[in-house]
């Protein structure tokens, strides 16, 4: 990852919670939709072309739930290395190709009962099926996760043009140099793709989206997915300050977030997002699980520690999981140990923000981040 970080002010605030009653398309132990309400995202001041300010978001809210059932079958098959998974369910419930192609992109969540750890995994539609008397899509692999009898919750990617605009309705500095307009970069894991909004030159580039490489066709950018796990970094480079309203719905239940190790024993650096509307604490993040393949690694050495990074308006704090021992309880602490005593109940981070999980040696891991179930 780009060492790009170095002063940010991000606030979420949600609005006008509201939950409305069902239309169709959803089973009938489905009362209502997920709460929806706006999120406003501060972008901060005093940036320059030189001197970029750096601010940290993710959307936090989501595209409302469009279809829901349960699963009948589950099958997957292989390919070289990769490996899909189709999920069919009874009736003829929508059209082919719905759920993927001109009608956008679209991701399964899996709700399961029987598998509680299994809640909240998420994977890409790739294809949309009708037969006779079935449905099915097909996905990235879920073969570990989803189960005959789970429920699955459809949904719409949110992309690049729902956040900032297609027309960069956000206000973003354009440009006809991405060196020289704000950038996007939106994270998976530590890999991340830069994008910018092209002034245009017309007929061959009209003015819109573009990658920071100028590799996608136009009209590509701007519908490049944020996932729901995802960070985005914002690179300010104009004096003012905006304000960044998005509207969606409040995610409810657990949500997966795969936290990825370094190869060959470096460290796994991850820009994480969050769908927690509320926001949450460190004690409250269920980052800690007491196993260290499952959750962050502890030490009684901050420099051996997974380490969790939060940025503030001039300044970044580093975090970690304590192990106990020394005079000091077990607990969330800053690196510098700055108190005697944990402060995990005290370090928010908020909705509508990122921060940086550097995950130091250890396995790859799903972090269950639980949502709130009540505003």
């Amino acid at each position: 990852m780009k060492t790009i970080f170095r002063t940010f002010r991000t606030c979420g605030v949600i609005t006008a919670i509201v939950a409305f009653p069902l239309t169709h398309g959803f089973s009938q132990s489905e009362a209502t939709t997920d709460p929806v309400g706006i999120i406003e995202l501060s972008v901060p001041a005093g940036g320059s072309v030189n001197s970029p300010k750096i601010a940290l978001i993710s959307p936090t809210l989501t595209q409302p739930i469009k279809w829901q059932g349960t699963i009948s079958a589950v099958s997957s098959s292989t390919q070289g290395l990769i490996t899909t998974t189709t999920i069919t369910v009874d009736g003829v419930q929508w059209a082919a190709n719905d759920f993927n192609g001109a009608n956008g992109s679209h991701y399964v969540e899996i709700v399961s009962t029987a598998i509680p750890a299994h809640s909240g995994a998420l994977a890409q539609i790739t294809a949309t099926a009708v037969a006779s008397t079935t449905s099915s899509i097909t996905t990235e692999d879920l073969r570990t996760f989803a189960g005959v009898g789970d429920t699955i919750r459809i949904r719409k990617d949110v992309t690049i043009a729902d956040i900032f605009g297609a027309t960069n309705s956000a206000g973003l500095l354009a440009s006809d140099d991405p060196t020289t307009g704000d950038e996007v970069y939106v994270y998976d894991g530590s890999s991340s793709a830069a994008y910018f909004y092209f002034t245009g030159a017309p007929p061959t580039y009209p003015a819109g989206w573009y990658d920071s490489a100028f590799q996608l066709a136009p009209g590509t950018a701007e519908k490049v997915v944020i996932g729901p796990h995802q960070g985005v970094v914002i690179k300010r480079k104009a004096a003012a300050g905006i304000s960044i309203a998005f509207a969606g719905s409040v995610k409810k239940g657990n949500t997966l977030f795969p936290v990825v190790s370094g190869a060959n024993g470096a460290v796994g650096v991850n820009v994480l997002g969050t769908v927690s509307a509320r926001g949450f604490t460190l004690n409250d993040s269920g980052l800690y699980t007491g196993n260290p393949a499952t959750g962050v690694k502890p030490s009684d050495d901050p420099t051996t520690a997974d380490e969790l990074i939060i940025y503030t308006a001039n300044s970044q704090t580093s975090y970690f999981y304590y192990n106990g021992g020394q005079g000091y309880a077990s607990g969330w602490y800053d690196s510098a140990f700055s108190t005697t005593s944990p402060i995990g109940a005290a370090v928010t981070i908020a909705p509508g923000s990122a921060f940086v999980l550097k995950r130091k040696g250890g396995v790859n891991f799903n972090w269950a981040l639980p949502s709130p179930t009540s505003f």
